[in-house]
């Protein structure tokens, strides 16, 4: 059982590099021509590893997604429309962590924003000592007006024609 735990923990922490971490957006201090602050808080659950990469004056990368953590921004994958930039802080809180949180939080500077990087909204960061991996078309949405996307109908079943036999 502890070689199958290990096993699957290695699995989850190489699926998390190649989907990278997701965040909340707690502040944006937005300065000119495309400059800002992120600061950012962690999920929690996952292994400390995957935490302990996020390092102060490390390179990273953050993508807006929804809150359901697909890609929501077009037929381009997440790092051909994520903000660039460098981690400037790594601060893990003292105090009690909300459920959910990992209490970490990261502030990030980027010189150019994206629409969808607003506080109170659903990121996902990586640094970029993590794999750049493409994501499956089926993890993400092209623009998330198209419902059929979100929730296909029954069309997607092909029609068929049962045959009962004869007795």
């Amino acid at each position: 059982m502890q070689r199958a735990a290990r096993s699957q923990t290695e699995l989850h922490k190489a699926f998390i590099r190649s989907r990278w971490m997701a965040a909340w957006i707690d502040a944006v201090e937005y300065g000119k021509f495309g400059k800002a602050k992120v600061t950012a808080t962690l999920f929690g659950g996952m292994d400390p590893s995957l935490y302990a990469d996020f390092k102060k004056d490390s390179p990273a990368m953050m993508n807006a997604v929804e809150n359901t953590l697909k890609h929501t921004h077009g037929a381009y994958g997440p790092a051909h429309m994520a903000s660039k930039g460098t981690i400037l802080e790594v601060t893990a809180g003292d105090s009690v962590v909300p459920l959910g949180s990992s209490g970490i939080q990261i502030l990030f500077e980027t010189d150019l924003i994206i629409e969808g990087i607003r506080p109170g909204r659903v990121v996902r960061v990586r640094p970029t000592s993590w794999p750049q991996v493409d994501v499956p078309r089926e993890e993400y949405l092209n623009d998330g007006t198209n419902l059929e996307e979100r929730y296909p109908s029954q069309v997607i079943f092909p029609k068929c024609q049962v045959i009962f036999p004869k007795y």
